[in-house]
């Protein structure tokens, strides 16, 4: 459960749905997000990849998984902490319908990270889903956890999902779509049916506590009494938090603390004589190096740290777990929306030193981690200008910024309204998509934009004297043009070539798919209908769907439609198409 060398959880599976279940919805929460890391949830839920920046490289696999993903998840994040892609792509654009950016008034952050997932099997049997993360939706490598819990719907009523249900209840009034509303309405109905189970027999007594919602506040979490012994690990700390922790504690309790060592100058003394401290080593933080068996290094190192938020604590002979997205901090259990998983751990002889030697190891060689026998002197960190920046961006977001298309006789004017304009920085937008820049005012217009650069996402730089922070936002933008969408498949799906490889991958048939990986269909300049060996292939691929799994050909129509070009689309596919087509209507018949 705590060894790290062994106990790894893919993010990828815990997504993808059972043997014999698919998703019928699925709404998640994360505080940071990375739009690479974003187009992997459909992928891994409706196509049952991996989840890794490399699927980019396969844009037709990325839009079919977005095809069957629409309107069929949603994600909430925190307005201003999305990462600026590496490279922009088009395809980021199909994702703004899921994304839902929230600005809390208080200015407190939205840093809960949480999955729940509806699967519906052939039998219309109903399982759900929770995932409960320390981890945000990015390629981050820091060391984090996790906990699934899988629940079935039967008519016996429970009152335990209701902090979930509040949560989502919660959510809701960040929500524009319709479809979306229903589904998060439903789930939030099928709560109070669902009762979910742990997998591991110790896990007893389950709670969910959604933090910084009118109910749920500190005193609900009843973390702060007293105990016998205590483990905290915790990326980043308050100091007041700590204290409050420690004065807890019962006579000669034990009592240990895992934290980055950037953190551990926020303690004093007291504190350090009270606590075992302990930080991950300089060596497992600045990176690892995978070996080959002749021991060539086969990779780069990337740096990594402790991200994963947990307490234990016992009290005589109980065992109690939080895991979630609160750090000990003030913010997290002061104003902060959070989320934690609260249950009990009943196992005879189990003791909260089992957990460190799990996470040291048996030999000191083995232990990843070093004690802190000293406060260290304060670490150059941000400085106070690039954390300024950040704010003026999160600050821009609480200004119910507003976006709006205008048609042009040739292309598309953008116009963007903000309720006011922080003054602490210069600030610059840009469409994701476009490389054309305006400075922010309350009445902003960005010109002349063709249908590819249309989205609702932006780009905002924050810049002061040398200093810059960028980061990605979300615009709700209206008069967004219908054939956005269809323009972008057609830019992606540019050929013949890419349209007969887009209808193998539908088709699923690897003869087919042998073909186009060997350019046997690409030659004679792209004209298909002179290759002698695709003809054969492509029939009797059609003919094995129209009888096994007339639904792709269905799939395959929705294609055709978004595109409607016949430079891409050629007219004897058509011809092809609808005979096949007719044949399964007469078989339904």
């Amino acid at each position: 459960m705590f060894k790290p060398a062994e106990d790894r959880l893919n993010y990828s599976h815990l997504l993808t749905p059972p043997e014999g279940y698919t998703v019928e919805f699925a709404a998640g929460t994360t505080y940071s997000l990375d739009l690479e890391a974003l187009v992997g949830i459909p992928m891994s839920m409706f196509l049952s990849e991996e989840m890794e920046s490399s699927f980019l490289e396969n844009p037709i696999a990325v839009l079919e998984g977005l095809r069957r993903s629409a309107d069929k998840f949603i994600l909430f994040s925190e307005a201003g902490q999305t990462k600026v892609p590496q490279n922009s792509n088009l395809v980021f654009s199909l994702l703004e319908t899921s994304v839902n950016e929230i600005a809390l008034k208080s200015e407190k952050s939205f840093h809960p990270k949480i999955w729940l997932i509806k699967f519906k099997n052939e039998s219309n049997e109903i399982l759900y889903r929770l995932i409960v993360l320390t981890r945000n939706l990015t390629f981050d490598r820091s060391w984090d956890m996790a906990i699934a819990l899988d629940g079935k719907m039967n008519k016996e009523k429970t009152s335990k999902n209701r902090p979930i249900a509040d949560f989502f209840a919660f959510l809701l009034s960040y929500v524009n779509n319709n479809r979306q509303k229903k589904e998060i309405n439903a789930m939030i109905s099928d709560l109070a049916f669902v009762h979910f189970e742990s997998k591991d027999k110790h896990f007893k007594n389950v709670d969910f506590l959604p933090l910084g919602l009118q109910e749920y506040n500190i005193a609900k979490t009843e973390l702060f009494n007293t105990y016998h012994n205590l483990l905290v690990i915790s990326p980043f700390l308050s100091k007041e938090m700590v204290e409050k922790l420690n004065e807890k504690a019962l006579i000669n309790s034990d009592r240990t603390l895992i934290t980055r060592k950037s953190e551990i100058s926020k303690l004093d003394e007291k504190l350090l004589g009270d606590i075992n401290v302990y930080a991950l080593k300089d060596i497992i933080v600045d990176g690892e190096e995978n070996l080959s068996e002749g021991g060539e290094i086969i990779e780069d190192y990337y740096k990594q740290d402790i991200h994963a938020k947990m307490y234990a604590r016992t009290k005589y002979n109980k065992h109690e777990f939080y895991i979630g997205s609160a750090n000990c901090s003030h913010n997290a259990f002061n104003g902060n929306v959070e989320f934690l998983l609260k249950f009990d751990y009943v196992k005879r002889g189990f003791k909260l030193i089992d957990i460190l030697k799990d996470l040291f190891g048996e030999e000191d060689s083995e232990n990843p981690f070093e004690k802190i026998e000293a406060i260290p002197e304060e670490e150059e960190t941000e400085s106070d200008i690039m954390e300024m920046l950040q704010k003026t961006i999160k600050k821009l977001c609480r200004t119910n910024p507003k976006g709006k298309v205008r048609e042009l006789n040739a292309g598309y004017d953008l116009e963007i309204r903000f309720d006011s304009v922080p003054k602490e920085a210069q600030l610059i937008i840009m469409p994701l998509l476009s490389g054309k820049e305006r400075r922010v005012t309350p009445y902003t217009v960005i010109n002349d934009l063709s249908l590819s650069e249309l989205g609702e996402f932006y780009i905002v730089k924050a810049i002061k004297e040398e200093a810059e922070v960028k980061r990605v936002i979300k615009i709700n933008t209206e008069n967004m043009p219908e054939e956005r969408d269809n323009d972008i498949y057609k830019r992606i799906i540019k050929d013949k070539h890419t349209f007969f490889k887009y209808v193998a991958f539908l088709l699923s048939d690897n003869a087919l798919m042998a073909a186009l990986e060997h350019g046997e269909i690409h030659k004679g300049a792209g004209k298909w209908e002179q290759s002698s060996f695709f003809m054969p292939v492509l029939y009797e691929t059609m003919l094995k769907a129209a009888s096994s799994s007339p639904e792709k050909l269905k799939d395959i129509e929705s294609i055709v439609k978004m595109i409607q070009d016949d430079e891409i689309v050629p007219e004897e596919f058509y011809e092809l198409y609808n005979t096949f087509l007719k044949a399964v209507k007469k078989v339904k018949r």
